[in-house]
């Protein structure tokens, strides 16, 4: 069911594009993190991201 509102479509996307993902194990973290919630490793990426319509 896609968002018709704009602020909550850039709230939605936010949430779900702008995280790190550990090497490690794979987990999602939040951005800001410096470890991983998981395994507690200090191997993050942030996450590849591509807009779509």
């Amino acid at each position: 069911m896609p968002v018709a509102d704009p602020e909550k479509r850039r709230i939605a996307l936010a949430h779900l594009l702008y995280v790190t993902i550990c090497r490690d194990c794979g987990a999602k973290n939040p951005f800001k993190a410096t470890k991983c919630r998981r395994c507690r490793r200090k191997n993050l990426r942030p996450k590849r991201r591509e807009l779509t319509k």
